[in-house]
């Protein structure tokens, strides 16, 4: 099908970043004009015979010696559209390797772990009288840690993670392409809003996250997004989740 236009939007955004209308359909981003973090790229593409559709690239951006850089961690497959995270100044004059990171650091390091290795022999030599003593508080420490090994997901910090990009960070959507969580009546049928996070919705840009999420993760999420932006609709429990996977 001959594309007639590919519209990107970043980070929910309801203006596109870009348009572009003639091939070749190559969209180059400048990872300092983006920030630090994790971003979510949304590809609307509409076809002459009426047809549309929607990838997402999912990337971050780190800055290292002074220098952003974009590294795509997920990208659709048969997107209609290349994305370029690469500065076009490194690209066309790379950084020299560095020395220190390539030799005097891994220098620094493998010494580093001859020495603690040695203390650590010593040190045992020493004191192997005093190991049982030693055991033992050790346990009582991890009785009082453990505890919080089994905390609770959070589904205000999964829904940042996963959905803000799309759905927007107060649930308020994306025109008809996201549609919003705030106030939406559909959330209160809580199987429903399950079977979405765990399935995805076939003919939509909505993936399917049941192969990410746990049973817990998968009711926090569920359940922040029927009780959060004016929702009301109750909370979500893993058996529920469980029961529907």
């Amino acid at each position: 099908m001959d594309i007639v236009r590919v519209e990107a939007y970043v980070d929910g955004s309801g203006a596109p970043l870009a348009t572009i209308t003639e091939p070749p359909f190559r969209l180059r981003l400048d990872p300092a004009e983006l920030g630090e973090g994790i971003h979510v790229l949304t590809v609307v593409t509409e076809y002459r015979d009426g047809s549309s559709d929607q990838h997402r690239y999912v990337f971050d951006v780190t800055r290292k010696n002074h220098t952003f850089a974009g590294h795509i961690s997920q990208a659709p497959l048969r997107a209609p559209i290349e994305v370029d995270l690469v500065d076009a100044v490194e690209i066309e004059n790379p950084a020299p390797p560095s020395v220190f990171l390539y030799a005097v650091l891994p220098l620094i390091l493998f010494l580093g772990v001859v020495a603690v290795s040695w203390w650590i022999s010593l040190r045992a030599e020493s004191r192997v009288a005093d190991q049982p003593t030693k055991i033992e508080s050790l346990a009582r420490s991890v009785a009082r840690v453990a505890p919080t090994a089994g905390a609770a997901a959070d589904g205000a910090a999964l829904y940042s993670k996963n959905c803000a990009g799309c759905h927007g960070a107060e649930g308020q959507g994306m025109g008809a392409v996201f549609p919003a969580l705030a106030g939406n009546e559909a959330l209160a049928d809580a199987g429903y809003v399950v079977d979405i996070i765990l399935e995805g919705k076939p003919g939509s840009s909505m993936p399917a996250f049941g192969d990410r999420l746990s049973d817990e993760e998968v009711a926090a999420l569920a359940g922040y997004i029927r009780n959060s932006w004016g929702n009301g609709f109750g909370p979500v429990t893993a058996a529920d989740v469980a029961a529907r996977r």
